[in-house]
């Protein structure tokens, strides 16, 4: 039994959120419709980063299309065969001034009542076969779906994981004060950090660098060790959590005061930070990216100093007796 043949009509920013996206539906039909190269073509001269990507894309399609007749083109174009030998389908671009307004359709005033319209025709015109609107506009999904398109669908094919509602929250919430929970506990101070060492069964199922929490207004912690009979726990405090700057950004919930925490934390290799639009994850990461840039930057001034001004005198640099900390070459970009 053959799998069935699907036909997707990309909106704008798949191709600006990924250039090469055409080339990732396998052995299935790629729309993309005039207005989408047009957009493409006024974003690509403007002086910002999503101008790049607009010009990568027009380069991609262009080298798909290069050597094929407008009939072709319109027709549609095999897409490169792909090094695994999956089975290929087809690219075309579609031009959506040809369709005439008629009652029922939305208007054409705006790109993306076209676009949505194109996908209702080639709808229209193969019952028998799935057309899917791919986009990354969530209203766009839900106009297309009230004009009658059947099959809307977000872009996910670089999601890195598919399963995100399996992964865990980060964090585990105590109801009521967390120090009800605990019946035995030693605590160990050195300098502003305090380490409590529990029982285990507090929290059974646990993890390394998981955050605690309670409906308190002053706990948090962090797991920091455990062995089969205690856990380790870093006494943060949300007050301390909350206090977190990076380049004069500062959290706004204890959320965000764990993610830049860990984000911090240069003993914790990998953070994936999960959420709706606008809780912050991009602010947050971007900020601690600058200061790892400008980190780079720093040693790399500092380094070219000593170079010209201390290594010439030997005697000088006899003197040095601490250890380097100049060696950062993971941050250099």
């Amino acid at each position: 039994m053959t799998e069935e043949k699907i036909t997707y009509i990309l909106d704008t920013n798949i191709l600006l959120h990924e250039p090469f996206a055409f080339l990732s539906f396998q052995e299935h039909d790629v729309v993309v419709p005039m207005t989408v190269l047009e957009e493409l073509d006024s974003i690509k001269d403007r002086h910002k980063d999503v101008s790049r990507d607009a010009r990568v894309a027009i380069r991609a399609l262009e080298d798909a299309l290069a050597d094929a007749t407008p009939e072709e083109v319109l027709a549609g174009v095999p897409l490169p065969i792909q090094n695994d030998g999956s089975k290929i389908g087809r690219l075309s671009i579609f031009n959506d001034y040809t369709l005439e307004q008629t009652a029922g359709k939305l208007s054409f005033n705006e790109n993306d009542n076209r676009i949505i319209n194109t996908a209702i025709h080639i709808q229209n015109l193969n019952k028998d076969r799935k057309v899917v609107l791919v986009t990354k506009d969530i209203n766009m999904r839900l106009k297309a779906k009230g004009a009658g398109l059947n099959f809307v669908e977000d872009y996910r094919t670089d999601q890195l994981i598919d399963d995100i509602q399996f992964l865990t929250k980060g964090y585990h919430q105590f109801s009521g004060d967390f120090w009800q929970h605990v019946n035995d506990c030693e605590s160990e101070t050195e300098g502003r950090n305090t380490t409590h060492y529990i029982k285990k069964d507090v929290l059974p199922s646990v993890y390394m660098n998981e955050y605690l929490l309670d409906e308190g207004e002053h706990f948090a912690g962090k797991v920091t060790g455990w062995d089969d009979d205690k856990l380790a726990i870093t006494d943060l405090s949300r007050e301390r959590l909350m206090s977190k700057q990076a380049w004069g950004i500062h959290p706004k919930n204890v959320y965000q005061g764990m993610a830049m925490d860990a984000l911090l934390d240069p003993s914790i290799d990998l953070v994936i930070l999960t959420g709706p639009a606008g809780c912050g994850k991009t602010g947050i990461t971007s900020t601690i990216i600058s200061i790892f840039v400008q980190t780079s930057v720093k040693i790399k001034s500092i380094e070219q100093f000593l170079q010209r001004n201390i290594i010439q005198n030997i005697l000088f640099t006899n003197q040095i007796k601490t250890s380097s900390k100049l060696t950062l070459g993971e941050c250099n970009v």
